[in-house]
């Protein structure tokens, strides 16, 4: 999945203040064409985005996008890294130099300074955000501002081998326990199959890991504050909130549980991260594992793959006290705040096209299993070639899916390489777990602190 690195920089005051009043006129006539063929109007639209599933769909129909859109579409796609910078680079400039930005969920709280306010365009323009999963939508929001409109969110759910389950009479894991019985029991059952699939690769992957099933114990990696027994609010960040909790009974337990892990997985679990991680259970060498949703395709769309067919789903078993909630990533968009006040309309024009009922089922014929809208999730020709939207809007329903387990901060990726290293030295024996988490505290706390956090 994402791949972060944070720029330790403060984002520069804007010269240029956008007035909407120019941009709302007309927006009444806008909302009845922001579906239709034709929104761009002869004109181009500027975008920057990555190789993630969705922006491939968009690159493999361009020619068509733009027949449809009735106009030029210029799609700049960049490494993870490289975009990161781009953004927030474009941030300072006077006058943005793109339409519309992609916003990985855990940005965007660092790129608030960046976006516009969608909500007076929502408004004026009667726009309709009910069909989006509640969970995706609210993802999308920050300090009562609505920042992005769901384009490819997707939760990191787990994927567990139908077929073996139902031979060896296991039923799917509810709880962490569970899953940890499983894991032992399958590995090896069938020749080349391992028990369970997780990136251990040191840095990011390792440490995004760590984080995600820490929620499953249902702890943030930072003190957030409650929303209800088992949720947290993420909308407003204060300093006092940003206190790492690394060293707690509970992150203790994650890393105990993947050191308990580390028998029952594939060679070279250490060196795994996503992409390495799906290709290994699409071949069938593992009977679970944890993957985002929208990757399933490495399985679902390839009628060769040995495990084509062979996946179900739930979300993330839970540990003790905790409930299931899957963690809540992937893709959203964004109009810069900095936009050129002219192009306002064609960028609020084109994002609702791009993010509508349509468009979305035309990206899960190019691969994108992906499906935030209930209407998407709700298709039969859709189901038949992505079966895990079925699943996902499920969990959607069930309130299984959540965003606070990877906090919106600047600093969480810093976050992950601490994590990523200090697990690492803890998975190949050089410290101990509780070493481990007492160090990845201290750093993280010690970096808070330098950079006047609190």
């Amino acid at each position: 999945m994402a791949r972060y690195r944070v720029l330790n920089s403060k984002i520069a005051g804007y010269a240029v203040k956008c007035c909407f009043a120019a941009a709302l006129i007309g927006l009444g006539a806008l909302a009845r064409q922001a579906h239709a063929t034709g929104v761009l109007n002869g004109e181009t639209l500027r975008m920057i985005a990555l190789g993630d599933p969705v922006f491939q769909a968009m690159q493999n129909m361009h020619d068509e996008l733009e027949k449809i859109g009735g106009g030029k579409i210029q799609l700049e796609i960049k490494g993870y890294d490289v975009l990161h910078q781009q953004v927030l680079l474009n941030c300072r400039a006077r006058v943005s130099s793109y339409d519309l930005i992609p916003i990985d969920l855990p940005q965007i709280g660092e790129y608030k300074p960046c976006l516009m306010d969608l909500t007076p365009l929502i408004k004026a323009s009667h726009y309709n955000s009910n069909d989006f999963q509640q969970a995706a939508w609210d993802a999308g929001q920050q300090a009562g501002m609505q920042l992005g409109i769901p384009l490819e969110p997707q939760p990191e759910i787990f994927a567990y081998r139908a077929d073996v389950f139902a031979k060896y009479g296991l039923k799917p894991p509810v709880t962490i326990e569970q899953m940890l019985a499983d894991a032992k029991r399958l590995n090896n059952a069938e020749p080349g199959m391992a028990g369970m699939c997780w990136n251990g690769q040191r840095g990011t992957p390792l440490g995004q890991a760590f984080v995600q099933i820490l929620g499953d114990y249902g702890q943030p990696p930072i003190d957030e504050p409650r929303k209800g027994e088992h949720d947290f609010d993420i909308t407003n960040l204060k300093p006092a909130n940003m206190h790492p909790l690394l060293d707690t009974p509970k992150a203790l337990a994650v890393a105990q549980l993947l050191k308990a892990l580390l028998p029952y997985s594939p060679p070279g679990v250490l060196d795994m991260a996503w992409g390495d991680s799906y290709h290994v259970m699409a071949e069938g060498g593992c009977a679970m594992g944890y993957v985002w949703s929208g990757y399933t395709s490495t399985w679902s769309s390839y009628p060769n793959a040995p495990a084509h067919g062979k996946f179900a789903y739930v979300p993330h078993p839970h540990g003790p006290g905790a409930v299931n909630r899957s963690p809540l990533g992937g893709w959203f968009l964004g109009i810069p705040k900095n936009i050129d006040p002219s192009r306002v309309k064609l960028a609020w024009a084109a994002l609702r096209w791009l993010t509508s009922r349509g468009m979305m089922i035309r990206y899960t014929e190019h691969g994108d299993c992906v499906a935030p809208r209930a209407s998407v999730s709700d298709n039969p020709q859709v189901i038949t070639r992505c079966p895990v939207v079925e699943a996902v809007n499920d969990f959607a329903q069930k309130g299984e899916l959540a965003a606070w387990q990877r906090p919106p901060i600047p600093q969480i990726q810093f976050i992950y390489n601490t994590l990523g290293a200090q697990m690492h030295e803890m998975l190949e024996g050089k410290i101990s777990a509780k070493q481990a988490c007492e160090s990845s505290q201290r750093i993280v706390d010690r970096q808070m602190r330098l950079q006047g956090v609190y």
